[in-house]
């Protein structure tokens, strides 16, 4: 997606503003963003791999979806519209949990409040850039394989699955 503008929110998470994605790294402000889980009607979580042109975590495994809130979005019209970009499912969006975070990607620190969410699907992601390959797992293999093999999963995956799985 071309850049475009996101909202710039305060400690509270209120709109102070609006800003190129591009510029979230260079000024340092606080964004928000959404972080989608899918899960089938049979309970498995549907975990996709991330294409290799990613910056971050490229051909890692992560939750179904993620990205940015666009300006003047709320969380959950984003969370239905990244789900159909980056997967090509369409499905209601029920919020689990929000919460503020600060990360450090190499040199550059990123602030954000996350919004994660459950969707509940039996439809297929689409394969493209953004998903290369995806499984489907129950919670118990996930957790299991998440532990073995954790240099194959996303760290904030990792991190955002065990806040909310007692939810799934």
């Amino acid at each position: 997606m071309t850049d475009h503008l996101i909202d710039i929110v305060n400690e509270k998470d209120e709109v102070i503003g609006s800003e190129l994605k591009s510029k979230k790294f260079e000024k340092g402000f606080i964004s928000r963003v959404v972080a989608i889980i899918v899960a089938d009607s049979g309970g498995k979580i549907i975990v996709c791999k991330r294409g290799p042109h990613k910056t971050i975590d490229a051909n890692m495994f992560d939750l179904s979806a993620f990205g940015n809130v666009d300006a003047g979005e709320t969380y959950g019209q984003a969370a239905q519209r990244e789900l159909l970009e980056e997967t090509g499912i369409r499905s209601p969006v029920k919020m689990l949990d929000k919460f503020y975070l600060e990360n450090i990607h190499g040199e550059r620190k990123i602030k954000l409040f996350c919004g994660i969410f459950l969707a509940k699907s039996d439809e297929e992601p689409k394969l493209s850039h953004e998903v290369v390959s995806f499984r489907r797992m129950s919670v118990g293999e996930l957790e299991e394989d998440m532990k073995k093999n954790p240099e194959i999963y996303c760290q904030g995956f990792i991190k955002d699955f065990n806040r909310v799985k007692n939810k799934l």
